[in-house]
């Protein structure tokens, strides 16, 4: 609440005089602009009050010691006793400040019986001149008697809160009185409404980095995808070309051997076989070339995990059977799931591979189903070597191989076959156990 002070012209003069000592940098004391105690005590409530409030300086976000300060100067002003600010919000009463300081500061308290809920309630301000004796707005606190509060109203109208101010005797306030807290007032109501401001702002800019800081990742992550896609189209056109110049070739090479393979020479008979070998690699990798660079388009349909793994097994045991190899399934869980057959088949049958080559003869290897955590699991685990970590890193890319004679599209054929369906590849090597990979379905039926 703002009202005219009549002033001389004297006064005027002596006002700007204590403003030019303010502004040249000179010392403030707790009284506001500088002057000593002698010229305080002397001046009258109002220009006590706005001496006070001149020294006041707000930074946005330290409201808890300019609230201190704005305490400090009412008691100086009024006179010792106790000032002290609330704030009501949610239907609770919290106490922001108070001189002398006691342990309620920053404390959630019952907003029932007091004397400031009274203020609140009724938007309005409260003279007591004696609270003990007229106990019908609330106590006091103990030790104090008489009581001045002035309701908190922020520039939208709400009243969010007290400026409190207790005498220890029974004390008549005047109406100069009560506009002085008035001034003081209307400071912590445009304080407490900047802070909040302030708040808001730094909750807004937080709420902002994290939407920037999500947008940029997803903005790199479909450049990736996009680099991906660009690569792929890159190695299709390649692989196609180069498939269909050497599968011709190759044809004729395998002709060539079986005829060699059908004569009666020994010697030209193992050479035969094994240039046939190698002519089967060549193949092989040509077609992984072309599985790796092919988009992937999913046919999915419902499949009993156990089940399909257990055919699977029964149609491939030839891989095992070259290095006399066993393959054991540990089952927990009899899952279905919604996965595309021929596309979990190129899986499997990579990963069998991969782990007879890496395991030693007549060594044993254990596929596990079952479900972690409310997901569907598959695993297959060999003891071969142990894969170092700096392989492990980037060992599903294309063409990076463990193997000396590896085409090194094996794990990334897996990995990306198993992206489409939206599960996920993990991958771990150690000399306990050996090398364990485990994909984890998104959802089963």
């Amino acid at each position: 609440m703002n009202f005219p002070f009549n002033r001389a012209k004297t006064e005027e003069i002596d006002a700007l005089k204590l403003f030019a000592q303010y502004t040249s940098g000179e010392q403030q004391s707790s009284k506001g602009i500088f002057m000593s105690d002698e010229d305080f005590v002397r001046l009258s409530p109002s220009d006590k009050a706005l001496t006070a409030l001149a020294g006041l300086s707000y930074r946005t976000g330290e409201l808890s010691s300019y609230l201190q300060s704005i305490c400090q100067s009412v008691l100086d002003v009024l006179g010792d006793g106790a000032a002290a600010i609330t704030l009501y919000r949610n239907n609770e009463k919290k106490v922001l400040a108070r001189v002398p300081m006691t342990a309620s500061v920053g404390k959630t308290m019952d907003v029932h019986g007091h004397l400031s809920t009274y203020v609140v309630e009724n938007r309005a301000s409260l003279r007591v001149d004696d609270a003990i004796a007229n106990p019908e707005y609330g106590n006091p606190p103990q030790g104090f008697c008489s009581y001045l509060g002035i309701p908190l109203k922020l520039p939208s109208g709400e009243i969010v809160g007290t400026l409190c101010y207790f005498d220890k005797n029974a004390r008549q306030y005047t109406d100069s009185n009560e506009q002085v807290a008035e001034l003081f007032a209307e400071r912590i109501a445009v304080a407490l409404d900047n802070f909040e401001l302030y708040q808001q702002l730094k909750e807004h800019s937080v709420t902002l980095e994290q939407m920037v800081e999500e947008r940029t990742q997803d903005l790199m992550a479909a450049q990736d995808a996009l680099f991906q896609k660009e690569k792929l189209a890159a190695i299709g056109e390649f692989a196609t070309l180069m498939t269909h110049e050497i599968r011709n070739p190759l044809a004729t090479i395998r002709l060539a051997l079986e005829y060699v393979e059908k004569m009666q020479d020994t010697r030209a008979v193992r050479r035969a076989t094994l240039a046939a070998s190698e002519v089967s690699r060549v193949e092989r990798m040509l077609n992984e070339v072309l599985i790796y660079a092919k988009p992937t388009a999913l046919t999915t349909r419902t499949v009993d995990l156990v089940k399909f793994v257990e055919d699977f097994l029964g149609t491939n045991e030839s891989i095992l059977q070259q290095k006399q190899q066993q393959c054991t399934i540990d089952i927990s869980a009899n899952p279905v799931i919604n996965a595309d057959p021929d596309k979990l088949h190129q899986v499997f049958l990579n990963l069998m591979r991969n782990a007879s080559e890496a395991a030693e003869d007549k060594s044993v290897i254990v596929c596990t189903i079952g479900e972690l955590n409310g997901r569907v699991f598959f695993s297959m685990q060999n003891g071969g070597a142990v894969i170092p970590v700096e392989k492990l890193l980037n060992i599903t890319e294309a063409f990076v191989s463990g193997k000396p004679n590896g085409t090194g599209l094996g794990l990334a054929i897996v990995e990306s076959l198993v992206k489409a369906h939206n599960a996920e590849l993990d991958i771990c090597s150690s000399v306990e156990k050996g090398t364990t990979v485990t994909i984890y379905f998104s959802e089963s039926c």
